[in-house]
């Protein structure tokens, strides 16, 4: 993904009305372009496949886009701002596994907010490296913040002075984009917690710790995204 201050967005083209009308509009159309590109790839993100998706006439989508790319660059501004948010909340906590926690559970409340765009740092991930033309938009946002974080846990003494900081954080990433990859493709909400809850004990004390017993279902119910509200 590309960081969203990083590339210029495209400007307003003139006599494109600007109201709740015509933003709803633009909105319904990213959505619908990310559910194509999530189900079916870049390629397949035609105006065509688009329109049909949003509902909408292909006119009334070059009236908003000149170009498939031009909405791919809309897309990848909005989840690079979700990626942002992730970023800040790991940032928040004092030591790393409290951080990688954080940053999972805020995976979490993104997909319980809006699974589409969840899956959709996943599926910019996998067409940046299909679509040559797409490299452009490829973001280093995440494991940026890991190797600080990691670079910071070595400095405080959590992380012996012999860690090697860049496969310390390649696992971290490898950890959250599954995190990732399952939220916004495959979960149940109580399967969700389960995980994430047996990730923080895999993060704080390994897979297996001896005597402590794996998190049930009961135990983690009260905290699902279920509960607190539904997806879109």
């Amino acid at each position: 993904m590309a960081q969203g201050d990083d590339r210029p967005v495209a400007t307003r083209r003139r006599g494109r009305p600007v109201n709740s009308d015509s933003a709803e509009t633009r909105n319904r159309i990213l959505r619908a372009a990310r559910q194509v590109v999530n189900e079916r790839g870049y390629q397949a993100a035609t105006f065509q496949a688009i329109a049909v998706a949003a509902g909408l006439s292909r006119p009334t989508l070059h009236y908003y886009f000149a170009s498939r790319e031009e909405i791919y660059q809309s897309l990848v501004v909005e989840a690079g701002a979700v990626v942002a948010e992730l970023v800040a909340t790991a940032r928040r906590p004092a030591t790393l596994g409290a951080q990688f926690s954080a940053l999972v559970q805020a995976v979490r409340q993104a997909d319980s907010r809006d699974r589409s765009q969840v899956a959709f740092i996943v599926s910019a991930r996998l067409e940046c490296t299909r679509n040559p033309e797409l490299r452009a938009y490829s973001s280093t946002w995440l494991h940026d913040c890991l190797v600080t974080l990691v670079t910071a846990a070595r400095a405080r003494g959590e992380l012996s002075e012999s860690t090697e900081v860049a496969p310390v954080a390649d696992m971290l990433q490898a950890l959250v984009l599954g995190v990732v990859f399952y939220a916004g493709f495959v979960d149940d909400a109580d399967d969700m917690s389960l995980i994430t809850a047996q990730l923080d004990l895999v993060v704080s004390r390994g897979l297996c710790p001896e005597g402590q017993n794996w998190p049930t279902r009961g135990d983690t119910m009260a905290d699902t995204p279920s509960a607190v509200g539904g997806r879109q």
